[in-house]
């Protein structure tokens, strides 16, 4: 999911409606209540066209423009002082590279321990991570492309991460979540008391056309 290289296109391929809802206004998951459960689970394709070039912040308000239209979608903002995980860039600076291939957004398991992501903007990425350590995790890093990366850590019993029960079997021996977004990425994961932006969804409605 996300925009193509150039600005000109979104592509969204199965993406739970949860997931594009949160794209668009910049929130990761657990900020967003108010959807029903069979149409935060719904899964949906979007091929959408801008007439001219715009950037990565034009294009998220054309998508909340899309799926109010199509979705009826009507929500109303709130904002609370809370303890919340936060994604940044740690000292010394990201070690992330840019994509430039323009092809879709993939996340691939490469070892027990290890796992590819191509395509990745960074409000997407703290959304996987919400699902690691339980918490809601808010992108404030201030990267605004996509990246391509490998991150390596170990997903068991103090590593954070669910063991998936199949082979390849993770390596106990692998770094933590926190270690390896530190060294492998240049990124931080911490604990903060922040104002946190929740995203409260009064009207929804089931997809009204194609």
């Amino acid at each position: 999911m996300g925009p193509t290289p150039g600005g000109l296109r979104f592509i969204a391929r199965n993406m739970p409606l949860l997931w594009l809802i949160g794209e668009a206004y910049h929130v990761a998951n657990g900020q967003i209540s108010g959807l029903p459960d069979e149409l935060s689970s719904s899964r949906y394709d979007i091929e959408a066209k801008s007439e001219h070039p715009v950037s990565r912040d034009q294009m998220m308000r054309m998508l909340q423009a899309l799926l109010e239209d199509r979705f009826k979608l009507v929500i109303r903002h709130e904002t609370k002082e809370m303890k919340a995980h936060v994604l940044v860039v740690a000292k010394g600076g990201a070690k992330l590279d840019e994509n430039h291939d323009g092809e879709e957004l993939a996340i691939r398991k490469i070892s027990g321990n290890k796992t590819s992501y191509h395509n990745m903007p960074m409000s997407l990425f703290a959304n996987v991570l919400s699902g690691a350590v339980d918490d809601s995790v808010m992108d404030r890093t201030g990267l605004n492309g996509s990246y391509d990366f490998t991150l390596d850590y170990y997903r068991g019993p103090g590593g954070v991460g669910v063991l998936e029960g199949r082979e390849p079997a993770p390596d106990p021996n692998g770094p933590s979540l926190y270690t390896a977004l530190r060294q492998q990425l240049g990124l931080s994961l911490e604990s903060r008391n922040v104002p946190v932006e929740l995203l409260i969804i009064d009207h929804v409605e089931k997809l009204s056309e194609n």
